[in-house]
């Protein structure tokens, strides 16, 4: 099979307004405790697939009538916050297992979010650089240059994606720099590996097909390696190829987000439109230099 096999495209015709008036949060029903899977397949089976549909329909033998009752009253209270992209109440409301189903409403304010580190503890170890991808423009923030302007900056969205966010640059972020980022969390790894594809970020692209024609070859610990190089040597040929491997990580992380969505929605078998991805051709800033692209791999290979 050709790894291009695995892509989830969506359809090129579903307009992106369409697909936000119909995301998979609007056949989500489990906002009001005691609602889980099984209540939420019952209402779908039922012919209830949508908030809509709900809102037309009296009550049903499915459900008891205090939960119905409770359903019905917070489902405008639910589109209203998603509207305004009220965060705070959107995270009271909706459980964070189903925030992926919201990826289209926030298309427009998500940033994608990767950090270099000179290790993994957040307690020893500190951040070198921040790569942020708004969907257009990559933007970096380096340590000793402007990794102060990133809190103020990162308040420009309502949303982030990461791969392993959750776990390791969130709370090294929120550790280092001391303040909370409430942030909608799309966190592409568990959402990734809720259909199956495992591993680490280059692996899931490699599955994929995903390439990285600055570079590849490289890894996190090549990341470590390449700072600690930069700030002995002072050479910016070792930080230049840096913030070329983190520049391509945030950049991959847009058509893995669309590839989340969609193989979610097949796995839960929501009729929902797919979100399609148009390609694009997006400029790294930074080029990363082939001999010390050599020079590291070597050292760690």
């Amino acid at each position: 099979m050709n790894t291009n096999d695995l892509l989830d495209w969506g359809n090129p015709d579903n307009r992106i307004e369409d697909i936000i008036k119909n995301s998979a949060i609007t056949s989500c029903f489990s906002f009001v405790k005691g609602i889980g899977a099984v209540s939420e397949r019952r209402i779908h089976g039922s012919g209830i697939k949508n908030w809509d549909l709900f809102s037309k329909y009296q009550e049903k033998a499915v459900l008891k009538l205090k939960k119905w009752k409770m359903i019905k009253k917070h489902i405008p209270i639910v589109k209203k916050a998603l509207e305004t992209k009220n965060v705070p109440q959107i995270r009271k409301l909706i459980p964070n297992n189903q925030h992926w189903r919201m990826i289209p409403n926030f298309i427009n304010d998500i940033a994608y979010l990767d950090i270099e580190t000179t290790g993994l503890s957040y307690y020893r170890h500190k951040i070198t650089t921040i790569g942020v991808f708004d969907g257009t423009k990559v933007h970096t923030f380096v340590r000793g240059d402007n990794l102060d302007e990133f809190p103020q900056f990162i308040k420009n969205f309502k949303a982030i994606a990461s791969y392993n966010g959750k776990q390791f640059d969130v709370p090294f972020i929120e550790n280092e720099m001391r303040f909370r980022m409430d942030h909608i969390h799309f966190d592409l790894r568990f959402l990734l590996q809720r259909v199956g594809l495992k591993g680490g970020l280059k692996k899931i692209e490699q599955k994929l097909g995903i390439s990285r024609p600055e570079s590849a070859g490289l890894d996190g610990f090549a990341a470590v390696v390449l700072w600690k190089k930069y700030k002995k040597t002072k050479d910016k040929k070792y930080l230049e190829t840096l913030l070329a491997y983190n520049a391509e990580d945030v950049i991959n992380l847009e058509i893995l987000l669309y590839q989340a969505y969609n193989k979610n929605l097949k796995k839960e078998q929501l009729e929902h439109p797919m979100f399609y991805f148009k390609p694009k051709n997006v400029e790294n800033p930074y080029n990363a230099d082939r001999t010390v692209v050599y020079e590291v791999s070597r050292s760690f290979g």
